[in-house]
């Protein structure tokens, strides 16, 4: 079986993140909103891969596609071109469609618009509003994220993502608006949970796009084209009785209940309508200007999303490593901070971000900076800089012991160097078996391990001992964007923990000849262990102050020592 993987595509300075599979023409998917193109990964790519080249697009605005910045809210119509400007870099040029809710009405669109370039368009869910309907749901459906320090409100997002699997719409609590189905399972939930949330408050555009849309004028303009446009839905489906009001002479077909059975009836469509055309190899995604750049690096049959700022220059190039749990992503600022004066390259490690899953069993220090050392080989790297936040000290600590490459300086922020004693008594409380809850509060959880650490150490002890007397780092959107991060993997949440406690770091760092600088601010969990570095390393450790700045700056100036010695 073909291995799903994802890519970026550069469109008209625009971000697009996809999924592709499989071989042969292209077949072309676009999901429902808030979620991603992840969310056929488990029925329709293992059907359709097989006699297709399966193409997912993230919806702009959604998973992890840079939404459409056009100066007013878009409309289905700017979905579509935005969707045919997208094909023109793949290099496709006409193609089968499957589109489910808004990506039905995307595709809808785009046949309409497109009808050269159409050979076939399989709806599940086509979007049908009468007039009071859609004033009803551009009036009432939406609801901004909006982040509070108690945390509440991810259950809230957690129960209103559910409610609209027992309600539609979610918000009308009414007999007549009861949902045809079953709740779905937790991992479900906590997957569109998850979507929604990385999508953020972009994820009502393509909604009121979809609830503004004249679906009625769009299917008689498809009958009259004589584009073939199958306009399928399936028993249990929130709008499945849109089949009902569908203009005469339209398309229409009711699918099984089941999607897997439903993917295996939409198959044979596609089959009959298929071209010859053939689907060119992925692209590299271009740069943006002043932006930072982001792909994928394969490793092992996994993934690894690099992102990357700077001109390649004279100066050694510097790898960022993220705390852990955590990604890249997170790093941003420090990113493009440094990536003034050099190349920088920051990975997300694997089981983290945006990065492929790993095995449980594979969580360790050791695996990732084993993982890292490939990457560099693969992108050619020479002589490098390496930094590691936190956590990501171990693993940047572990990469210069583990690599051939020539280590011009090592840079730790705040290192878990723990006497072994007390870090077996953290070891031990740090962090419980993070298990999905039915009620979201796995999601609570998380949340508030991430605000005591700056609140407590132990953040399990919460008594005036144990109080931190800093100014804590816990402004709700930076907590909200680390949470986000941290659930893109919410199982390798307790075993990267797990991973940075078991590992020998004060025995390892020890070790080291390579130029050290060490450092840290008042608002890092382990700050209070930078004089046991100092001993161990016999570095002299710098105090930094909580400006975003402040950091990067020290770094800089460490590196150019260096360099101009």
């Amino acid at each position: 079986m073909s291995t799903i993987k994802k890519y970026y595509l550069t469109v008209n300075n625009r971000r697009v993140h996809y999924r592709r599979s499989g071989f042969g023409p292209p077949l072309v998917l676009l999901h429902a909103s808030p979620v991603s193109s992840e969310v056929f990964e488990d029925a329709h790519f293992p059907i359709w891969q097989k006699f297709f080249t399966v193409i997912a697009l993230d919806t702009p605005g959604q998973g992890l596609s840079d939404p459409l910045e056009i100066g007013r809210q878009p409309l289905i119509e700017d979905y579509a071109d935005a969707l045919a400007e997208t094909l023109d870099v793949l290099n496709i040029y006409s193609s089968c469609f499957y589109g489910r809710h808004t990506g039905a009405s995307i595709a809808v669109e785009f046949a309409r618009r497109y009808p050269k370039r159409t050979n076939v368009v399989v709806t599940d869910g086509f979007p049908l509003f009468t007039a009071e309907k859609r004033e009803d749901a551009l009036k009432n459906y939406l609801t901004e994220i909006k982040p509070d320090w108690t945390g509440s409100y991810l259950i809230w997002w957690w129960f209103r993502y559910r409610e609209q699997h027992i309600f539609w719409p979610w918000n009308k609590h009414e007999k007549s608006s009861r949902a045809d189905q079953d709740v779905p399972e937790l991992n479900f939930l906590q997957r569109g949970t998850k979507e929604l949330l990385v999508a953020g408050n972009n994820y009502m555009n393509p909604y009121r796009a979809a609830f503004m849309h004249e679906g009625i004028p769009a299917v008689n303009d498809i009958i009259k084209s004589k584009v073939p446009v199958c306009f399928g839905a399936r028993p249990g489906d929130s709008i499945f009785t849109s089949l009902e009001r569908m203009p005469k002479h339209s398309w229409t077909k009711e699918f099984p209940r089941d999607k897997i059975d439903a993917a295996t009836e939409e198959l044979e469509i596609f089959l009959k309508y298929k071209s010859t055309s053939f689907v060119p190899k992925p692209l590299e995604p271009t740069d943006i200007n002043g932006r930072i750049s982001i792909t994928y690096i394969d490793i092992n049959n996994h993934q690894i999303t690099l992102r990357s700022f700077g001109k390649k220059s004279k100066k050694t190039p510097v790898i960022l490593i993220h705390d852990i749990p955590g990604s890249s992503k997170l790093l941003e600022k420090i990113i493009y901070n440094l990536g003034v004066d050099r190349e920088v390259i920051a990975p997300d490690l694997p089981g983290h971000g945006d990065s492929s899953s790993i095995e449980i069993s594979q969580h360790s220090v050791q695996n990732y900076a084993s993982y890292l050392n490939k990457l560099l080989d693969i992108i050619n790297v020479r002589e490098i800089n390496i930094f590691g936040m936190s956590g990501g000290a171990s693993v940047a600590t572990e990469l210069s012991h583990q690599t051939n490459i020539n280590v011009k300086s090592l840079m730790l922020q705040s290192p878990m160097v723990i006497p072994e004693q007390i870090k077996n008594k953290l070891s031990s409380n740090w962090i419980q078996d993070i298990e999905l809850s039915p009620n979201g509060y796995h999601l609570n959880i998380i949340w508030h391990h991430l605000r005591d650490q700056q609140l407590f150490f132990p953040w399990y002890k919460k008594t005036l001992k144990n109080t931190r007397f800093i100014e804590p780092d816990i402004s709700e959107e930076e907590l909200h964007d680390k949470l986000v991060e941290c659930i893109k993997h919410i199982e390798s949440y307790k075993p990267s923990w797990d991973a940075l406690f078991s590992y020998p770091l004060q025995k390892n760092i020890s070790s080291i000849r390579t130029p050290i600088w060490i450092g840290g601010k008042s608002s890092d969990v382990f700050v209070n262990f930078l004089e046991n570095t100092e001993r161990v390393t016999r570095t002299r450790a710098n105090k930094i102050d909580n400006h975003p700045d402040s950091i990067p700056t020290s770094l800089n100036t460490f590196m150019k020592s260096l360099e101009n010695e």
